[in-house]
């Protein structure tokens, strides 16, 4: 009896194994979403409609025309949607049963739902853009979203793009990036970060800068300079206006009650930099993320008793309205500085109280006029975009040209390791370095009071000269 139980048990497990069809958009686990799909979920919640589940409902069960007509209906009434848009373009692939060259770009919806929307609003726009043009060398691009719901997904995540050799390349911000060198995936980073904002806790790397490689073999590479020469060109700046500053950022309360900071590499950076220059770090503490934190007394007490003539503030997305709390109580009395996190529309929202800070940007819309993308990305998203999705517009143009003159993965590796490769994007002229960097400095913006400008605040970031 007892061996019969266990046969019995190992045919039942033997039924419940996924089958390994590494192009399939929905999971064989019960219960379990698929961490990739070509258009069969609604990862942006807040942008779902009718037409838009129909849509989606219909390219799950294969009826593609109706998906086409679906997410076209869907679109014009919410044009402002890159989901929709990258499922209508595969809709179309599969309707016309086109041949394809097939990207994936990870969202992390789970983690930064704003930011996932910036990447995929680039990379939508430049699949619109060539497949309208009749694709790469006659094959359309296909794009399939990569997203985890948890921290714990990401390793199998990575696993299952590497090793789908139907995947030519991706896109995305990932901390464990070694995987797509070792295993020969094309990794683009369309963004640089300076802590790992996917898990705070874990703070003895740098997410974005500990991706350098010095393999000859690099499969990594970097739209933006690394958050090092941001801060740099800043620091470089700031020195220049004061000497003594005051740095207000986040920090975390752990277990065992001892105070870390939830970005202290950004912090690190900056004070070295700072320092370089000739201005001091000053040690008023300042925490955004204290539920008790006064910033009337974070001031008063940094200005009185330690001559603070700058400020700096370093928060993390969540706590941006808290850092321009703290431009409210500076209220123009000394000159006031931000790191690039708070380059975003909630910071804009309250410009009245950080009018005149100076932060540094990779990208902004002013900087090359004669370059249609701002122009482009406006007319088909009904919105401004920012340098988040410029970045990921470019890493799509990189591999768009790269895949031109070679569509296999280690074939797209050698062209963008060239040292003669080139390609111009939003961002300007793209060349990499042999372990993947592109160089250059920041651009540096300004918060100014603006009449019947875009945002609808009042207030915009004015472009700056570099000197």
């Amino acid at each position: 009896m007892v061996a019969v139980i266990f046969w019995l048990i190992s045919k039942l497990s033997s039924t419940i194994i996924p089958s390994s069809n590494p192009t399939s958009t929905s999971s064989s686990l019960p219960n379990k979403p698929s961490l990739i799909n070509l258009g069969t979920r609604i990862l942006v919640k807040v942008q779902t409609s009718p037409e838009k589940s129909d849509g989606v409902k219909a390219f799950g069960e294969k009826d593609f025309s109706t998906a086409v007509e679906k997410f076209t209906t869907s679109l014009k009434n919410n044009p402002n949607d890159p989901e929709t848009l990258i499922y209508l373009n595969n809709a179309k692939i599969a309707r016309d049963n086109s041949e394809t060259l097939k990207v994936a770009v990870i969202a992390p919806f789970n983690f930064d739902a704003n930011l996932a929307e910036e990447i995929l609003r680039g990379v939508a726009q430049a699949q619109n853009e060539v497949n309208h043009q009749g694709g790469i060398n006659g094959k359309k691009l296909q794009v399939v979203i990569a997203s985890v719901e948890n921290q714990e997904d990401f390793p199998k995540l990575d696993n299952e793009l590497v090793d789908d050799k139907s995947f030519v390349a991706t896109v995305g911000v990932r901390q464990d990036a070694p995987v797509y060198n070792q295993k020969g995936l094309v990794l683009v980073f369309p963004v640089e970060r300076p802590t790992q904002a996917e898990n705070p806790n874990n703070l003895e790397q740098n997410s974005a800068n500990s991706q350098q490689n010095t393999d000859k073999n690099n499969y990594l590479f970097h739209i933006n300079p690394l958050y090092k020469n941001l801060v740099d060109t800043h620091a470089r700046y700031i020195a220049r206006q004061a000497r003594n500053i005051a740095i207000c950022s986040d920090y975390l309360r752990s277990v065992n009650n001892s105070t870390s900071s939830s970005n202290p590499v950004l912090v690190e950076q900056y004070s070295q930099a700072l320092e370089k220059y000739g201005s001091k770090v000053i040690s008023t503490p300042c925490n955004l993320a204290d539920k008790n934190f006064d910033p009337k007394a974070f001031v008063d007490k940094a200005i009185e008793t330690e001559n603070a003539n700058g400020f700096l503030l370093i928060p993390s997305i969540r706590n941006i309205y808290f850092a321009s709390k703290v431009g409210q109580e500076i209220k123009g009395r000394k000159p006031l500085f931000a790191s690039e996190i708070m380059y975003s529309a909630t910071t804009l929202q309250n410009g009245k109280d950080v009018e005149g800070m100076v932060l540094p940007v990779y990208w902004h819309r002013d900087a090359n006029k004669n370059n249609p993308f701002a122009e482009n990305a406006f007319q088909l998203w009904n919105a401004r975009v920012n340098q988040r999705t410029a970045g990921a517009y470019d890493a799509m143009q990189v591999i768009i040209t790269g895949l031109k003159r070679d569509n296999t993965r280690e074939g797209l590796q050698k062209v963008l390791s060239n040292p003669d490769f080139s390609t111009s994007g939003a961002t300007g002229m793209i060349m990499f370095s042999p372990s993947g960097e592109r160089q250059g400095e920041a651009l540096l913006v300004k918060v100014e009071r603006c009449e019947r400008c875009s945002s609808g605040t009042g207030y915009d970031f004015a472009l700056l000269n570099k000197k």
